[in-house]
């Protein structure tokens, strides 16, 4: 889990100041001091659903669609996502069982990008040109905008998670909405909103009301670290608890060395809730670290969930014991009937009944492609598919129980479904502490 775990952990708090803004403008922003809501309802979505989006409308291609197939293409990176693909096959698998409006999904296998931005760019651009797909699913750090842009501009519909291609463009989709803010211009941005989930799991997670809470931060020497404070102290402060010390002073490519000085500041504070914002590797020194100094308060973090991970190191699990994790996928632990039909699906094919981070993911994103081509209907292409997706009336993850959260389209080109759960490490294994819910974003203005 190379680069993914870096940049998850490090960029999900950053992308908790998720951006909108409406054709109104700043004039009409301003006056709405408080509003709450997510991408499945309430002031926020509602503004969220009549911003504008980049890209054409849909013109009617038909490319890749035949009367009884529809080929999907795949760009990923197997070393950082393990699982990915067989979570996208698994839910294809099933839908292929009895088809999607009379056609089956014909899955290109995955390209591999190998951490290469060009090579991602290539690989999407053959996907379209040469394999002729009609939608894309991703997920990669080299997704990057060439390559988000191009698929944009020929009207590809492209599932992923986690990437500046999935808000504001209208031919970008993520199973959860827009959780980066960096993705919306700058200049068009009329007020933002922060995820409630950042703040209320670890608040419910301490057992303690939000105004006891003591919020100490320690983040990467970075922009994303940079904004990662900012994130924290929106969040906690609108929850109404103390946010006591900021520091985003740690080395941002840490992977050993002595971080003393750093648990001696953190601590200086008092906190009884500390959040890190850096790498993997800093996030299990540090841990080990505060524990040794005697801290007994909540150590919290945004990607030491990783099934199957802590099983292969005694070290990495004695290190991290204790730690709480908030997760956006719907862990297995929790054993709900969305869980339990990906383990079925996925051993259906072969594959481990294990839910690993890659494989979650991608079967999210294929789940959120299927229905979308229910939606558009017997007669399909680019335009029945906008509008079927892009209409207003389109919502994701409506019948599913246990699963990722609601999310209303087009608001969700915006905005997060700010969905998530927190685990506590556990032995080798996880425990869930606070179950998977959606929480109420709120608006900073």
């Amino acid at each position: 889990m190379r680069r993914s775990i870096k940049s998850f952990g490090v960029f999900l708090v950053a992308a908790s100041l998720v951006a909108v803004w409406s054709s109104a403008g700043a004039m009409a922003a301003t006056s709405a001091r408080g509003l709450k809501g997510n991408a499945s309802g309430g002031a926020l979505e509602q503004i969220a659903a009549k911003s504008p989006l980049q890209g054409p409308k849909g013109t009617g291609l038909t490319r890749g669609v035949t009367s009884t197939q529809i080929k999907v293409g795949c760009v990923t990176q197997v070393a950082d996502f393990p699982g990915y693909a067989a979570g996208i096959q698994a839910r294809f698998a099933r839908a292929n069982k009895t088809g999607i409006n009379g056609r089956k999904i014909d899955l290109i296998p995955c390209k591999e990008d190998g951490t290469s931005a060009q090579t991602d760019l290539q690989n999407v651009q053959e996907l379209v040109s040469q394999n002729n797909v009609f939608a894309m699913l991703g997920i990669s750090d080299e997704l990057t905008p060439a390559s988000t842009n191009y698929l944009n501009n020929n009207q590809v519909p492209t599932i992923g998670w986690f990437n500046p291609g999935f808000c504001t463009n209208r031919w970008g989709f993520s199973w959860n909405g827009c959780v980066l803010d960096a993705a919306l211009p700058k200049g068009a941005i009329a007020h933002g909103s922060v995820q409630g989930n950042l703040a209320s799991t670890f608040i419910k997670a301490s057992g303690m009301p939000a105004s006891k809470v003591r919020l100490a931060v320690l983040a990467e020497n970075s922009p994303a670290g940079a904004a990662a404070i900012s994130s924290y102290k929106a969040a906690f402060g609108a929850a109404g608890a103390q946010v006591v010390s900021l520091i985003n002073t740690f080395p941002a490519n840490y992977a050993a060395g002595d971080v003393t000085p750093y648990v001696q500041q953190v601590l200086a504070a008092n906190p009884n809730i500390i959040l890190f914002s850096t790498s993997f590797a800093g996030i299990a020194t540090l841990a080990g670290s505060l524990k040794a100094a005697g801290y007994k308060g909540i150590i919290g973090d945004f990607e030491t969930y990783v099934p199957g991970l802590l099983a292969s190191s005694a070290a990495l699990a004695g290190a991290l014991s204790g730690e709480y994790v908030n997760t956006q996928i719907v862990p297995q632990e929790e054993n709900t009937p969305w869980t339990k039909q990906e383990v079925k699906d996925l051993t259906a094919i072969g594959q481990p009944a294990q839910l690993s981070f890659g494989a979650s993911l991608g079967y999210a994103s294929a789940e959120l492609l299927v229905e979308m081509l229910q939606a558009a209907g017997k007669n399909l292409n680019t335009k029945t598919f906008d509008q079927a997706v892009n209409g207003g009336k389109f919502v994701a993850f409506a019948s599913i129980k246990g699963g990722p959260g609601k999310l209303d389209w087009p608001a969700a080109h915006i905005l997060a479904s700010d969905c998530a759960a927190v685990l506590k490490t556990v032995g080798t294994g996880y425990k869930v502490v606070v179950p998977y819910a959606c929480y109420q974003s709120t608006g900073l203005f």
